[in-house]
């Protein structure tokens, strides 16, 4: 660490505090006042303005990264400098009040890139990779970062690039404000044109734009484009949103751009999990060994959570999972269906003659939203043929939406999660439960 580069903050103090307490409480305000959107987020757009101006516009992207992600290519605006091609910044580290976050080793390879290098210049007095940097570890507990600098650039060679480097469990945050100086209703008009080119991935629209970095959005809706991406505003405001002064003011907005978990796995992929499944069992039960696996499909290489249901007879025959994600989903299904067969404390391990009227189910669930309900009555409505988590005073219980089907009503169905959970059938109408719903990836 002592031969290491390390970036220092350069607006700690002005631009958002260097107090490390302060800086995080402020944060963590931003993200408590916004809700959980339940994407499967793969980059954002954030403004990079100081906090007290942009910080909860910010806060609506950031708080949609999904826990998993563990690499993170930010991309950054060249305020200061008239950058040609992109920059990647020569450090090991970046420091914030908060710590130190490292810089991926990809930025070795990255830098030999076309239309990529290294210019200190576009750096220095640089805020808008550094200030989003707080966020990222407000929000996400073990990561590193690719930072690049976007200066005019072949938008569409630097979107294959972006490609290149976006591996599993990578998200782009794209730092950007809007409009610059406009009076108010100048702003809205021009951020309302910027804002719905993002939306509807119209990249040399862009050119047209008054935006930051335009040739580093141009290459993110290109690249979302290809990923079959969609947008989506989150938040949009201008500093004459905040101040009394509207006659000069500058445009933020937050936009995540996510993957639908509806028709994610193709019926051949969903048949190809059941047969995972269905040879893992049959593997450990005639052998007690764990199947060998040679080729997998690229969406199993997610890490996602799931359950396994195992059924005889059409009747319950044992169902393990993880509610969060745990590793790579064909290695949770392997896990899961072996437990599930053997492990299951409300059945027998399943013996070798039942393997040919077994069937098999494979349920990937999304990323557990929490719930708040001021009132009981709300949890029926709002638990609704979702999977649902309870937690209450150390104890913890599932139940899948596929188990709605055996429950006349919800309070049914919240009263045997809770006795699921070794709690009073009732207790999911008293304080202090904790409700996350979540839905199953198709």
């Amino acid at each position: 660490m002592s031969n290491s580069k390390i970036r220092k903050p350069y607006c700690a103090g002005s631009w958002y505090s260097d107090n490390p307490k302060i800086l995080s409480d402020e944060i963590d305000g931003y993200l408590n006042n916004v809700s959980f959107e339940n994407l499967n987020v793969k980059a954002v757009i954030v403004p990079h303005a100081g906090y007290m101006f942009s910080g909860q516009t910010a806060a609506y992207s950031f708080r949609q990264l999904n826990k998993n992600v563990n690499n993170i290519i930010i991309l950054g605006t060249a305020h200061k400098y008239p950058l040609e091609g992109a920059s990647v910044t020569g450090y090991d580290y970046y420091e914030s009040p908060l710590g130190l976050v490292k810089v991926s080793d990809s930025i070795n390879s990255l830098i030999k890139e076309k239309g990529l290098d290294c210019v200190p210049k576009a750096d220095s007095g640089e805020h808008s990779i550094e200030i989003e940097i707080p966020f990222l570890q407000r929000t996400l507990e073990d990561f590193s970062i690719i930072p690049i600098i976007v200066g005019k650039t072949d938008y569409k060679e630097f979107s294959r690039i972006l490609e290149k480097y976006y591996g599993e469990n990578t998200a782009i945050v794209a730092s950007v404000d809007l409009s610059h100086f406009h009076s108010y209703n100048e702003a809205k008009k021009l951020d309302e044109y910027s804002i719905d080119c993002i939306l509807n991935l119209n990249a040399e629209g862009i050119k047209s734009a008054e935006i930051d970095s335009p040739w580093a959005i141009m290459a993110l809706l290109e690249l979302a484009k290809r990923k079959k991406w969609k947008a989506k505003l989150l938040s949009y405001k201008n500093s004459g949103d905040l101040i009394k002064d509207k006659s000069s003011v500058v445009g933020y907005a937050s936009i995540v751009f996510y993957e639908e978990y509806q028709g994610y796995f193709s019926g051949k992929e969903i048949r190809e999990m059941e047969l995972l499944a269905k040879q893992a069992v049959e593997e450990f039960v005639k052998t007690g060994k764990r199947i060998a696996v040679k080729e997998i499909s690229e969406k199993f290489e997610k890490k996602l959570a799931c359950f396994v249901t195992l059924k005889l007879d059409g009747e319950l025959r044992g169902c393990i999972g993880t509610i969060e994600p745990v590793d790579k989903l064909w290695k949770s299904i392997i896990d899961n269906a072996i437990s599930a067969a053997s492990r299951d404390w409300r059945f027998e391990p399943v013996q070798e003659y039942e393997l040919p009227d077994l069937s098999y189910e494979v349920s990937v669930l999304s990323e557990p939203l929490i719930m708040h309900f001021s009132d009981p009555k709300d949890i029926a409505v709002g638990i609704k043929d979702k999977g649902l988590i309870i937690e209450k005073d150390g104890k913890r219980a599932v139940y899948l939406p596929q188990v709605w089907e055996h429950f006349k009503n919800s309070e049914d169905f919240l009263s045997s999660l809770c006795r699921k959970a070794g709690l009073p059938g009732g207790e999911w109408k008293k304080p202090g439960m904790k409700f996350f719903v979540f839905d199953l990836i198709k």
